[in-house]
């Protein structure tokens, strides 16, 4: 369940799915031992004002991140 914004630096919280955006991500969560893999899903949410600046990502399949949006993606910002 989403609670708060995934920015670690930010205490906004959630409250409707109108305000910031929703982001679903889908990460290993297998052992890594050789037996079959499973999936999970996480629900990341980032309130109006980090949105508009950041994103939600993967790294290494595993591991759920923020990151600042590239400078070159203006129009990411203003589509959401």
């Amino acid at each position: 369940m989403v609670d708060k914004c995934a920015n670690p630096t930010c205490s906004a919280t959630f409250h409707r799915l109108g305000e910031g955006r929703l982001f679903i991500k889908e990460i290993d969560a297998g052992a890594g031992d050789g037996r079959a893999r499973s999936r999970e899903i996480r629900y990341c949410w980032l309130c109006d004002s980090c949105r508009r600046t950041m994103t939600v990502i993967t790294e290494r399949g595993k591991e759920v991140k923020v990151a600042p949006l590239p400078p070159s993606a203006p129009a990411a910002r203003a589509a959401w």
